[in-house]
């Protein structure tokens, strides 16, 4: 619920949320954050800042927190697409991977969004420049674990999702 008054209400950045953001980008990984709307830049923001504060300061995961969910530009939701995803998730889990193949049309678009916007906005990271991590962590991000931790980019990815959880 606390997600979606924050999209409901979300306002422009304050400058001092874009100097950060500034000094953790590259040029064209700003360009692609400002293809966000207002909710997600304040979405990738507060993942950014979750990870901040929490001493975590890796310049691939912080990169990767702004620019996770880029691949959503693609396709952008609205806050009724995110509410029938929420749904949809909470009632038909085994459902929705189904939902979220093929192409981004018609009543299953939310869907295929929710399901190939990790593989995009890697393709869109990869393509802006970023280092290969940042591109594997936003490829990633959805991903689940089978096992513990086994290398130093699944402990970024585990704590990109855990901040992501938080927001």
């Amino acid at each position: 619920m606390t997600q979606f008054w924050w999209n409901v209400t979300a306002d422009a950045l304050p400058e001092s949320a874009r100097g950060e953001i500034v000094a953790t980008l590259s040029g064209p990984e700003m360009d692609l954050f400002t293809c966000f709307e207002e909710q997600g830049q304040w979405h990738a923001y507060r993942v950014f800042r979750t990870l901040r504060d929490a001493g975590h300061c890796q310049p691939n995961l912080l990169a990767a927190a702004l620019l996770h969910d880029v691949g959503k530009t693609r396709e952008p939701l609205s806050i009724w697409d995110r509410v029938l995803i929420v749904i949809v998730e909470t009632l038909l889990p085994s459902q929705i991977d189904i939902w979220g193949r093929g192409g981004a049309q018609g009543w299953k678009r939310p869907f295929v969004v929710r399901a190939q916007h990790a593989r995009w906005g890697a393709e869109m990271a990869e393509a802006a420049g970023s280092d290969p991590v940042t591109v594997k962590l936003i490829l990633r991000h959805q991903d689940k674990l089978r096992s513990g931790p086994a290398t130093v980019e699944d402990e970024m990815l585990l704590l990109l999702q855990w901040a992501d959880d938080q927001n």
